[in-house]
């Protein structure tokens, strides 16, 4: 009997030198962190154990033994190493005799990938849902959304972005295993739409139309808020208030854009200013019914051979002179570099249109049979500086004379032997 309690006796001092560190220090605690450990399937963490003792710390730490919950989850060695078996959420223990500390173990599915698209959200907008891909899908439901400033977006836990003020902002996601993804929010106001009217689109060649702005409920938008531009400027400019001024024939695109980019079109047609029908100036006086022409004084024309037959329907004029007048053509030209305009080019061929019309407005005074982009005709003036003097007094032919639209031209000259002189300048 006596021999059996020098065993126990034996056993429980041994139990107690486990307990007692070198030097007499004894174990008097053993703990874990309260966080979980968050581990991705397949990953591996060592458990952070600390004892305290009711002395000096010993330069060794205790023998502790390591086991886990659930194995299906994750498993622990002897070392304290942690191995993620498969997701979900286990409890490993760590022991040294009779004292233990736990922690818990979380196991997560890796994501693969993860993405999201950048967003734009008018501030009129209710919640939009955040547009995110990840692989695999079922950690969609695990996902953390958060929003670099609240006080212009705010999201909710299944990624609904709720627009608060005018701004940008950061989106980011955070799958479970700690990948992350990040994409811009941007806040805005304004027209959602803009339609663009004026009063009239097709406008004269020196005129200005002014063009209006409206949003998607037919609001009117202030002109000044847009940027302006023009499709073609050699047709038409633009300026800040949407004022368009027309500068030659033709059609053009004039668009407006708001500061996020909502655009609205309006095409406008340029036309040329009509063509003024001049009143028949008094024919010149003279020796009627003379058998050789009046001087012209045009000294640079030159003229054809005198024509037997008259054209038809000229009744008694009997014959003619068709010149063409180079003098005239220079006057011109000269009123032309008065204002900055370019000289005019002379074209034979346009010559000889202009001879062919002196011929036509002998006997229907009119631009009836007008075959160029411009055209200026007279009658009963003797000489070349007359001519251009009394085009230079009439602001439709004096318009003709200096528009920059033209770059070549011709003068025709036709006296008959009545005295009368027929005038045809012609511009393209």
């Amino acid at each position: 009997m006596k021999k059996h309690r020098r065993i126990a006796a034996a056993l429980a001092a041994a139990m107690t030198l486990a307990l007692t560190a070198c030097g007499g220090a004894k174990l008097t605690g053993i703990a874990l962190p309260q966080a979980p450990l968050e581990l991705a399937v397949g990953g591996t963490a060592a458990l952070q154990a600390t004892f305290t003792y009711d002395g000096e710390t010993p330069a060794e730490a205790p023998a502790v033994s390591y086991t886990s919950a659930d194995e299906a989850v994750a498993t622990v060695d002897e070392t304290g190493t942690v191995t993620a078996v498969a997701a979900g959420e286990t409890t490993v223990t760590a022991a040294v005799g009779e004292l233990s500390a736990t922690q818990t173990v979380v196991v997560n599915i890796p994501a693969e990938s993860l993405a999201v698209e950048e967003l734009s959200v008018h501030l009129s907008d209710g919640p939009v849902q955040a547009a995110v891909t990840v692989e695999p899908a079922e950690l969609a439901d695990q996902l953390i959304y958060k929003t670099g400033d609240a006080a212009i977006a705010t999201v909710d836990d299944t990624g609904m972005v709720t627009p608060v003020k005018e701004g940008h902002t950061s989106l980011l996601i955070l799958a479970p295993d700690g990948k992350r993804a990040k994409a811009m929010i941007t806040v805005w106001s304004g027209p959602k739409e803009l339609t663009l009217a004026a009063d009239e689109t097709e406008v004269t060649v020196g005129d200005t139309v002014a063009l209006t702005a409206a949003d998607e409920t037919g609001a009117a938008v202030d002109a000044a808020t847009l940027a302006w531009s023009s499709g073609d400027e050699t047709i038409a400019t633009v300026d800040e208030t949407g004022t368009v001024t027309m500068a030659a024939a033709g059609e053009v695109t004039i668009t407006a854009e708001t500061a996020y980019e909502i655009a609205g079109s309006i095409t406008l047609t340029g036309k040329e200013k009509p063509k003024p029908t001049p009143t028949p100036a008094p024919a010149a006086t003279g020796n009627s019914g003379s058998s050789a022409p009046a001087s012209s004084g045009s000294g640079g024309s030159s003229a054809a051979a005198p024509t037997e037959d008259a054209p038809e329907g000229w009744g008694t004029h009997g014959w003619f002179f068709v010149t063409t007048d180079t003098t005239a053509f220079d006057l011109q030209n000269q009123l032309r570099a008065a204002v900055g305009a370019p000289a005019l080019t002379w074209d034979d061929s346009l010559a000889s249109i202009a001879q062919s019309r002196c011929e036509d407005i002998a006997v229907d005074f009119s631009h009836n049979g007008v075959q160029t982009s411009g055209e200026n005709i007279a009658v009963g003036y003797a000489d070349a500086a007359s001519v251009i003097a009394a085009w230079q007094g009439s602001a439709g032919h004096y318009a003709n004379m200096i528009s920059t639209n033209y770059t070549r031209g011709a003068i025709g000259h036709m006296y008959d032997g009545d005295g009368c002189h027929y005038w045809v300048a012609v511009f393209e």
